[in-house]
């Protein structure tokens, strides 16, 4: 098992390299040398060692839960089945694709539009979003009550523009993923000759999809994709496939739904009137395997790895079976396995440390509306308000989620997982005539993690994350704020980045800010997009601003705030350790907790679809925007970290 590092450890810096040039390789360079990626990731950095401590412990917890099963119903007892199910390699590989039969039979029937809305109904009931995406979440207006959203999806690649772009490494990527569409299909029993003509259809019919869809980063764009449209008049985008009726099949039991780009469902009922029946049953039979691949017979699941981890994400092994069925019990099970973790990983003590520091920083986000230059003081008056509105919940939930109900069993891997998804999507589309549970969390207290959700207006922050190098019980303030401190002014940052800003106090969607403030605000955010813009990953190949933009704002503003924070908590006042003054501890502590390696494969994968910036440019594009961490390290003007008062961006 691997332990937790030293809050600061000299041997993980560069010397070598002037703060002021380069402060990630400064403060990491070491680290980054001696951390080349395993062969089983992608990327390997702070957030990986941390899981891995994690999923060390969830090992231990999960192979205790198999080999003595507790009380039915239990954590323990749900938990431990479950992964006897999953790590059961030879009724795995007996059952091989036996599972997905009752699913392959219906879609063998699909031959008009009733048999697939019936045949849709099912998939999306186990989970599996063939066509479009379909969630449960708050109302963008009334939080107080649940809305069903619907939108666009279907894609077997990660987003749309893998299938548009026509330079040579995309169209590699496309011959990659039509053999492995070919691959998986033989392996339900197709004929080669048959799979390939089946794959090259389905590239063809998702290619479609693709056109209709929006690129990732209108995506982020809230005031683009929350639309309020009456179930009724659904069936304007698809009037031949009836999507009013269909959507009510769904469970959508309100008068209205948010659909985030209603021309693609246009799109669609084309697509669909376009394409014939065996196309559309081989696109539903690739998604029903490519959904289940990870739980069936070593096969599919080596062939998933092969396109998805290999070819996309640059691993060059699979993760050992036990991380794996760790990773599917949490989707699965998520607060099942969050309680065996929490109740040996996590203190009443570091909870309420945790609580102390968030105070602090939502005390230095308030000095931050207060004395902003550039807003007026009406739209500073919003902006405290809805400041004051903010909830958090740190370490794990008052209340877990109630599981009963659930049938796990200890002879099938994949049964579990869809009566698990089974299980959700009834848990969900059964409360949408009730209040919005605001105690329910939206990730599992294991994962190491937080977020903040603008629906609720508050910030999470789960143990998982509450542990080093994000957090030290025993470390001093100005490491501990540099770390999840920033990790926490980010997430605060979020309520008031290009996005979150755009929701009130009470999480709707809401235009509170006088369009003066607005367009300044507009013409700061558009500074960072610049900034990253320039920024390149690889020749031809940069960062994308305003994908990132959201990320980016509150990566420096969560950086400001946390320093602030410090200082108003008297941190910045002690003395030097191992020759670092406080602030200096806190600008190294912030750049270790970004530490990342990445393969070229996943670095690529990550800046076409990652709303964060690559970890180099996570650390000095903040950096140089902050005249704090200049004065700490003594950066003279002109170095690359010290940008000129005219160019620093400056939001928060």
């Amino acid at each position: 098992m691997t332990h937790p590092p030293r809050p600061i450890d000299p041997a993980v810096f560069d010397p070598s390299v002037s703060p002021g040039d380069d402060f990630f390789r400064y403060a990491n360079g070491g680290w980054l040398d001696a951390n080349p990626v395993p062969p089983e990731y992608g990327s390997w950095g702070a957030f990986h060692e941390v899981t891995e401590r994690n999923q060390q412990l969830l090992h231990r917890l999960c192979e205790q839960a198999a080999e003595h099963p507790g009380e039915a119903g239990s954590p323990e007892r749900m938990v431990g089945d479950y992964y006897h199910a999953a790590m059961d390699e030879a009724a795995i590989a007996a059952a091989g694709a036996t599972p997905l039969v009752p699913l392959l039979e219906r879609i063998s029937a699909v031959s008009d539009l009733e048999s697939l809305k019936a045949t849709l109904l099912d998939l999306q009931h186990v989970g599996i979003g063939a066509l479009y995406a379909m969630g449960v979440s708050p109302d963008f207006e009334d939080a107080d009550r649940y809305l069903v959203y619907i939108g666009q999806g279907g894609l077997g690649l990660p987003e749309r523009d893998y299938y548009l772009r026509d330079d040579e490494q995309s169209a590699a990527l496309r011959e990659a993923y039509k053999t492995h569409v070919a691959t998986q299909l033989a392996n339900l029993g197709d004929k080669p000759d048959s799979a390939a003509d089946a794959a090259a259809r389905i590239l063809a019919f998702e290619t479609e999809l693709a056109s209709a869809s929006l690129p990732a980063e209108k995506m982020r764009d809230v005031q683009l994709t929350l639309n309020r449209v009456e179930v009724t008049a659904l069936d304007e985008l698809m009037p031949t496939f009836g999507l009013a009726r269909h959507v009510r099949a769904l469970g959508a039991v309100q008068p209205t739904v948010c659909v985030d780009n209603p021309p693609f469902f246009s799109a669609l009922e084309t697509t669909l009137a376009g394409a014939d029946w065996r196309t559309v049953r081989d696109y539903l039979r690739w998604h029903t395997v490519r959904a289940f691949a990870s739980s069936l017979s070593t096969e599919f699941e080596t062939a998933a790895f092969e396109f998805y981890g290999r070819t996309l994400g640059g691993q060059q092994q699979m993760k050992p079976r036990w991380k794996r069925v760790i990773d599917a019990a949490t989707g699965d099970l998520g607060e099942l396995v969050a309680q065996l973790f929490v109740a040996e990983a996590f203190s009443e003590d570091a909870k309420h440390r945790c609580e102390q520091m968030v105070d602090h920083l939502l005390s230095a986000m308030g000095a931050a509306i207060r004395d902003s230059d550039w807003m007026t003081e009406a739209t500073k008056v919003r902006a405290a308000e809805k400041l004051a509105g903010f909830g958090y919940k740190i370490g794990f939930p008052d209340r877990w989620r109630d599981y009963s109900g659930l049938e796990v069993r200890r002879d099938s891997f994949a049964g579990n997982r869809m009566r698990a998804a089974v299980f959700e999507y009834d848990r969900e589309m059964g409360r949408l005539e009730e209040p919005v549970d605001r105690d329910e969390w939206a990730m599992p207290a294991h994962q190491v993690n937080a977020y903040y959700h603008p629906l609720l207006n508050e910030i999470v922050f789960p143990a998982g994350i509450l542990q080093p190098p994000f957090f030290y019980a025993e470390a001093d303030d100005a490491v501990n704020f540099g770390a999840i401190g920033a990790v926490i002014g980010h997430e605060i940052t979020h309520g008031f980045d290009d996005q979150g800003s755009r929701f009130d106090a009470n999480g709707a969607l809401s235009d509170w800010w006088t369009e003066t403030d607005r367009t300044e605000f507009d013409r700061r955010a558009q500074m960072l997009v610049e900034q990253f813009d320039a920024y390149e990953v690889e020749p031809g190949l940069s960062v994308n601003g305003r994908l990132t933009l959201g990320e980016n704002i509150a990566d420096l503003g969560g950086l400001k705030i946390a320093f602030n924070a410090l200082r108003e908590s008297g941190g910045l006042g002690g003395a030097a350790i191992d020759g670092l003054t406080p602030a200096q501890r806190f600008f190294v502590s912030w750049a270790t907790v970004w530490h990342l390696n990445a393969t070229p494969e996943y670095q690529r994968l990550l800046v076409n679809v990652d709303p964060h910036s690559p970890a180099r440019f996570r650390v000095n594009g903040p950096l140089s925007n902050t005249p704090a961490f200049a004065e700490a390290f003594g950066v003279e003007e002109g170095a690359p970290l010290a940008r000129a008062a005219d160019g620093r961006a400056h939001v928060w």
